[in-house]
């Protein structure tokens, strides 16, 4: 035999590293447990999370893999030796799954107490470690010494599990309710939100971005999707929620961690709160995924995104349809005094009327505003953006951006102070597009397409006359011929005329 039986009140051990506790018990500074296979490493963190709390065991928590002389594999857990209680516990839970448990403090372990041994085990004989091998266990007729080959982090081990279905689940009580989370892709926002709100249920939105991804993603992809946090969510809209594609419902475990509804984690999340940091919010998906987005959750209310009626005329006048019932909680857009600094002034509107002044001025502006403005002609008057000195045309109403593409005049803030998301939603404003609030009729929109070059807009048509050419060139002699006349002594005083030449011999000058 290997082991002998410890007494009571013995106070002399073989064993390095071991000291009875109050009880009597024989204890290390650690248990090992050992499981042939990861799947019992699994099992056993199953069992002892739904019993007790494992945030106590995670403190000097390992699980390694180990190779004995025969190169054979295993897996051993190390966990804290607390108490004689918490090693009953985690004894008789290693047992359940046909694992074995030791304690000991460094180089040797011993076999944990049984009904034979009520006070534990001590090793007969303590030998020296073979060459290589970092730790041994002593058991009943046994003693075998392990090498270390690798760890495997409890937290990634927590992260790769796959959710269990669990039969049934689906159908939540009144209590399970009342706070679910859903995720909801980016194309049915808008629906889910008017749904939620016509059937008087409260909730939260929130648009996340779940942090690392796949290295399959393709690059630049968008992951973002919309995150509702629901209060009583009566049963039968979970039930089209759970048969929607595009909708996951989620239950919350934890402060920090969510479950799909109908699934379980392997390990109640609940004991393990100190493996999911309170920086991320933690969801868990079925099919082996598990997204974290940055917490704590920053979310909106439903009703500060429900839908404001407003009446937007293009840039050429529209018929206005008449209301045929009057909206009991919908209110106008309004102008109003801004409560904060001033802001930049991005743009210009003038009138048609003011288009002469506007010409006068085009030709005063400095070649660098030319060149760095823009402007459209419409049938509400001239626009003419810039990114600096638009203030420098002394016409028309200035107007300052609210937000990308959205002109206010200056100085003025619109009311209900609405978020920016929530007020181009209700105008159907979005990217290209620029709408245009004024003090003068309603507001309008056009697309930036339509925004031209001052520099180039600025020249009127004008008309080129064309010139007619001439050829001076000179005749050509269709047969030429070469005279010599002779030019007399006193030649430096000209050639003298035809008539002369017949009077004067030829060689008498």
């Amino acid at each position: 035999m290997a082991l002998e039986h410890v007494a009571q009140g013995q106070s002399r051990f073989m064993t390095p590293g071991v000291a009875p506790d109050p009880r009597g018990v024989l204890l290390g500074r650690h248990c090992l447990l050992l499981f042939p296979t990861l799947e019992g490493v699994v099992s056993w963190l199953r069992l002892y999370s739904s019993e007790a709390s494992l945030d106590e065991l995670l403190s000097g928590f390992e699980i390694a893999r180990v190779r004995t002389a025969l190169h054979s594999r295993e897996m051993v857990v190390r966990i804290p030796a607390l108490s004689s209680y918490a090693c009953d516990r985690a004894a008789r839970l290693v047992k359940l799954v046909g694992g074995s448990i030791y304690t000991g403090t460094s180089k040797h372990f011993v076999k944990y107490r049984d009904e034979r041994a009520p006070y534990g085990y001590d090793a007969v004989d303590i030998g020296a470690l073979p060459g290589g091998a970092e730790f041994m266990l002593h058991g009943d007729d046994f003693s075998q010494a392990y090498t270390r080959e690798g760890e495997v982090p409890i937290q990634r081990l927590l992260f790769r599990l796959t959710l269990r279905r669990i039969p049934g689940a689906t159908r939540l009580g009144p209590d399970e309710r009342a706070e679910l989370v859903l995720a909801v892709a980016h194309g049915l926002g808008d629906g889910v939100i008017r749904y939620l709100w016509r059937n008087k249920v409260e909730a939260e939105i929130g648009l996340v971005t779940p942090g690392g991804g796949s290295a399959f993603d393709d690059p630049g992809a968008d992951r973002s999707y919309l995150l509702f946090r629901v209060a009583h969510l009566p049963e039968r809209i979970l039930e089209l929620f759970l048969g929607t594609p595009g909708i996951d419902v989620f239950r919350q475990v934890t402060a920090n961690a969510a479950v799909a509804v109908g699934f379980a984690h392997p390990i109640e999340l609940s004991s393990v709160g100190t493996l999911l940091p309170q920086t991320g919010y933690h969801l868990f998906w079925p099919g082996d995924r598990v997204d974290v987005v940055p917490a704590p959750l920053e979310l909106s209310r439903i009703s500060d995104l429900t839908r404001i009626d407003l009446e937007l005329e293009a840039a050429e006048p529209q018929p206005v349809a008449s209301a045929t019932a009057v909206d009991p909680v919908g209110v106008p857009l309004r102008l109003a005094p801004a409560l904060g600094s001033p802001r930049r002034v991005t743009a210009t509107l003038v009138p048609l009327a003011q288009s002469a002044w506007l010409k006068r001025l085009i030709y005063l502006l400095p070649p660098s505003s030319l060149r760095g403005h823009r402007v459209a002609v419409t049938d509400r008057g001239v626009l003419i953006t810039g990114s600096e000195n638009v203030d420098i045309v002394p016409l028309g109403q200035l107007l300052s951006e609210l937000s990308p593409g959205l002109l206010v005049p200056l100085g003025m803030d619109i009311v209900p102070r609405v978020s920016a998301e929530v007020l181009a939603r209700a105008l159907g404003h979005g990217s290209g597009v620029l709408t245009v609030f004024s003090h003068d009729g309603a507001p309008f929109q056009l697309s930036e397409t339509s925004l031209v070059p001052l520099e180039r807009r600025s020249l009127a048509r004008m008309e080129i006359e064309r010139a007619e050419v001439t050829d001076l060139s000179a005749e050509a002699v269709l047969d030429p011929s070469v005279v010599n006349d002779p030019v007399g002594r006193f030649a430096l005083w000209g050639f003298p005329t035809a008539p002369d030449r017949k009077l004067l011999p030829s060689g008498d000058g």
